[in-house]
């Protein structure tokens, strides 16, 4: 009778819940803001430290129900937890197979467990004591997440059977769907995660409830999965940021001296306790995950050649972690996995090959370190000798979104703290940079022909015009350019690619199958009109250009006398 009574009375006040649970705990999707009509909901933000945050009782908002929002709904009052300790660093392994970004992408996962010769027909452990390393970004841009999530975890038990490990560490997309960041889902793995199981607890079940309130339907499988104490988040919290194996730092990003000062231990533990949740945990993500250059948003040690001051940095904390080698994923290399090695012979390798069909379907490879140091690499063609991945010719810096072709991730934040150059630094040493912003309209490394196409491209673009109209528009132009100049080299990637770099990549990303629809349409069609078409255009165009130019000339020209 009791309980009935509390739960009858928990129904009447989800009202008041409502109001100082999701306004100060969960951050409303924008899209709902208007359709709500709530004016003191909080702009979002979904990447400050406060995103996807227990709030503490002293935020929470007095009224008829206050006790069952501070206790019901958070779990109980805010208190010092006794953390519970992740095993960060591992003894020598006769072999390390550290596999990069996947991005939902059952199938680029599977390969490279093949091809590592980890996985049998039947994607059972055969790889005995082998050490695998997923580097994280499991999550986003594919819809086979969960699949990919389940084969890992599966590998996992069955490896530790055999005396091997399955290591799966936290990538910025699995934060980034703790914090209910969902900009990079697909459309078909919103669901498939079920629903929230009863617990037994009137408390934790009413907070289950709650948590997904003001959410689209589509979207509350997901969102109870990945909230904090959520099923997956459960799973996620198993995922340590960094760990070392013998003389191989791994982790997503990079990491940096001052996250090795902070703790790259106490970094796991606190991410391992936030993820858990409550009713175990009531804790805050740690403020050193959201900074721009995080060990899940490093980049600093990804571009062809790091800068001076990244370089030594490298060095500082290898040495400290007492390892010869980091590897890292994160940021796609168009040249598959390689390595940058300093002048004394430390290495930092870059596994992230973008092989998701959902990023560029790179080629599918994986990283080998061999109890001896001896390094491999993976690829469907054979082994590669790592020498053969360590350019004698040193590229230039290069922006993040070069290298990742107008497909990278956007930063927490707009800037980060950099070093210098020894040559360009003031005497103290500590002059600092601005980070460039990822660009709506991204620079990336095209062929002169196709750079040019793109210029003209920009050109013509009306912006007045919808975006499907303006994407047909600039799909013929761009087949019909290039036919006439004969290249039989251009793919449904490169068009996209171009387009991202005319209309922006968000546009792009948006309309994928769109564009693809249009590219089938117009090569099964009677494309001989549709070159005429444009090619009369063209001429009418310069007509009218030759028209202009003559009249302006004319009106130049000085008077008869």
């Amino acid at each position: 009778m009791l309980r009935s009574t509390v739960l009858l009375f928990s129904a009447l006040c989800l009202d008041f819940a409502y109001e100082s649970s999701v306004h100060a705990f969960l951050p409303v999707p924008g899209v709902l803001r208007a359709s709500l009509g709530r004016q003191n909901i909080p702009a979002l933000s979904l990447h400050t430290s406060q995103v996807g945050r227990l709030p503490s009782a002293s935020r929470i908002r007095s009224g008829p129900c206050a006790i069952l929002r501070t206790k019901a709904i958070f779990g109980g009052d805010e208190q010092d937890i006794e953390l519970d300790d992740v095993q960060t660093v591992f003894p020598t392994a006769d072999r390390v197979v550290a596999i990069g970004d996947v991005h939902g992408d059952f199938d680029a996962l599977s390969g490279c467990l093949k091809i590592a010769k980890l996985v049998d027909d039947e994607s059972n452990w055969i790889g005995g004591t082998c050490h695998l390393v997923q580097l994280g970004d499991i999550l986003d841009r594919g819809d086979s997440e969960r699949s990919c999530i389940d084969l890992l975890f599966k590998l996992r038990k069955q490896a530790e059977e055999a005396g091997g490990k399955v290591h799966v560490l936290l990538g910025n997309h699995e934060v980034m769907n703790v914090d209910l960041d969902f900009r990079y889902v697909t459309h078909n793995a919103w669901e498939g995660w079920g629903e929230p199981e009863k617990t037994g607890s009137m408390r934790l079940d009413l907070r289950a409830s709650l948590s997904v309130v003001g959410f689209p339907a589509y979207m509350k499988q997901r969102v109870q999965a990945f909230r904090p104490g959520g099923s997956e988040a459960k799973r996620l919290a198993k995922m340590p940021v960094a760990i070392v194996i013998g003389d191989t730092l791994l982790v997503h990003g990079g990491l940096r001296a001052k996250h090795i000062k902070y703790g790259v231990e106490r970094m796991n533990s606190e991410m391992a306790a936030w993820l858990e949740g409550p009713p175990k945990f009531k804790v805050e993500k740690p403020d050193i995950i959201d900074d721009a250059d995080s060990p899940i948003w490093a980049r600093l040690y990804s571009v062809p050649t790091p800068k001076m001051m990244a370089e030594r940095e490298l060095e500082e904390v290898l040495k400290t972690m007492k390892a010869r080698r980091m590897v890292v994923g994160h940021t796609p290399q168009l040249r598959g996995i390689n390595a940058f090695v300093t002048e004394n012979g430390f290495e930092v390798w870059r596994t992230d090959t973008g092989m998701s069909s959902g990023m560029m379907s790179g080629p599918l490879e994986c990283l080998e370190v061999l109890a001896d140091g001896t390094v491999h690499v993976l690829t469907t063609e054979g082994t590669v000798p790592a020498a053969l991945r360590m350019p004698e010719v040193e590229g230039d810096f290069m922006d993040v979104c070069e290298i990742d072709t107008g497909i990278c991730t956007e930063a927490p934040a707009d800037s980060a703290e950099l070093l210098k150059d020894d040559s360009a630094a003031p005497a103290d040493g500590q002059s600092t940079l601005q980070v460039k912003a990822p660009s709506e309209v991204p620079i990336g490394s095209l062929s002169p022909e196709n750079s040019k196409e793109v210029e003209k491209l920009r050109d013509m673009d009306d912006v007045s015009k919808s975006i499907s109209a303006r994407l047909t528009v600039l799909v013929e132009q761009l087949i019909v350019d290039a036919i006439q100049r004969q290249d039989e080299g251009l793919t449904k990637k490169t068009v996209k690619d171009m387009l991202r770099k005319v209309v922006g990549t968000r546009i792009v990303d948006d309309n994928t199958n769109y564009i693809s629809a249009e590219v089938d349409r117009i090569i099964s069609s009677d494309v001989a009109d549709l070159v005429a078409k444009y090619m009369s255009a063209d001429e009418d165009k310069n007509k009218k250009d030759e028209a202009s130019a003559k009249a302006a000339s004319e009106d130049k020209a000085p008077a008869s006398k």
